[in-house]
């Protein structure tokens, strides 16, 4: 017996209450290379994972006694499965029973009946998980982020991530200080508030400088600054200090970006709104079809989840699928950032990928133009003599 919280590596749980269901997704995973390892329900989940971990754990949804969302949440509230990536099998084209998936921390879903192809895609997935963790993060988007309160977590470092850097955050000074040392050569520029305590920031910002001459140092605050703290930003960073006060969300970041990644165009994920939807997306030059779900959208592009991203630059044609509508949305769209899964590190990203939309067809136009602020409207796909314009 393995003791509780060590890995097993090929181990794969099967979760359903389908005795039917259990035996396909098993043939499927032993055909595949690895160990299934067929549970009843989430009872019995549980209890093996008391054993052992295993490398993932596949779900059905709907089970009589205790609901897949019920289990992934005491999943990921378990020392031993909180790292442990849960996909969840769902109805097909389902948008609400994905949403209940999400919400109880599930990492991505499969469609039932469960296609042997997608299956192998999310498998190969979360095995390189660990071998990307070894690589770190890539290059040119690699940022240490030194906050001065919450508004920079939740707000600017979440809106970093969804424009595809991969952010470390630092609590303070002396935090900063630690994780610079440890992660410098890897880093590939700085962000730093120096609202909380302008002279201990301004002197972490000059250390920061003086290591690293050639990488981006932006420096903004919430506050109103001296004077002497403005000219002194200036010559740190060569620009003027970013006062939040003076400058929108949107426009702040834009400045962010513009600073750090100046060769990218921006997703304007400042603007994003929550947008729910099942996505199927499929390389428009010719491919299998794979699955992710969006949770927000922004107005010229829209942010998935999955396990199974495209290569960044490729050209996608997408069916969206929403709640309510019985047949799903088409669009196109390009590949600008995409993150594979990894095993958890020091740098935050999320696993996905993000979509700059091109083309519509009327109905999902007319869904952005309703719920995400500042749509002014897409080229549509199909007829354009359809459009509601």
């Amino acid at each position: 017996m393995n003791a509780p919280g060590s890995t097993t590596r090929e181990a794969v749980f099967v979760v359903d209450d389908s005795r039917t269901a259990r035996e396909v997704v098993r043939l499927h995973l032993a055909r595949l290379g690895c160990e299934p390892v067929t549970l009843e329900g989430g009872e019995a989940c549980l209890a093996e994972l008391a054993r052992r971990a295993p490398m993932l754990i596949l779900m059905d949804l709907r089970m009589e006694r205790m609901q897949g969302d019920e289990v992934c949440r005491a999943v990921k509230s378990h020392p031993a499965g909180r790292n442990v990536p849960v996909i969840m099998f769902t109805s097909a084209g389902e948008p609400h029973e994905v949403m209940h998936c999400w919400r109880a921390g599930a990492d991505d879903f499969l469609p039932k009946p469960v296609a042997l192809e997608a299956l192998q895609a999310k498998l190969v997935a979360v095995r390189n998980a660990r071998e990307r963790a070894k690589e770190g993060p890539p290059k040119g988007r690699r940022v240490l982020l030194v906050e001065g309160g919450r508004f920079l977590h939740t707000f600017l470092g979440g809106s970093l991530e969804q424009e595809g850097l991969h952010v470390l955050y630092a609590r303070d000074a002396q935090d900063a200080e630690a994780l610079a040392a440890e992660h410098g050569a890897q880093l590939d520029g700085f962000l730093v508030d120096v609202s909380r305590a302008p002279r201990e920031t301004l002197a972490l910002a000059a250390r920061l400088r003086d290591a690293n001459p050639k990488k981006p140092l932006v420096l903004l605050s919430r506050a109103e600054e001296s004077g002497e703290v403005l000219a002194r930003a200036q010559a740190l960073s060569g620009a003027p200090l970013l006062e939040k006060r003076h400058l929108g969300a949107d426009e702040l970041l834009g400045r962010v970006l513009s600073r750090l990644t100046p060769d990218r165009v921006p997703l304007r994920a400042a603007e994003r709104v929550p947008f729910f939807t099942v996505v199927e997306f499929a390389p428009l030059a010719g491919g299998a079809a794979l699955t992710g779900f969006s949770h927000d959208a922004s107005p010229e592009a829209l942010f998935v989840r999955t396990l199974t991203p495209a290569r960044e630059g490729t050209r996608l044609s997408l069916k969206v699928s929403l709640a309510g509508q019985r047949a799903p949305c088409s669009a196109e769209a390009t590949v600008v950032w995409a993150n594979s899964p990894r095993a958890p590190g020091a740098f935050r990203a999320p696993a996905g990928m993000g979509l700059r939309l091109e083309r519509m067809d009327p109905a999902l136009t007319q869904q952005f133009v309703r719920f995400v602020p500042r749509t002014h409207g897409f080229p549509l796909t199909g007829n354009p003599r359809a459009s509601g314009f």
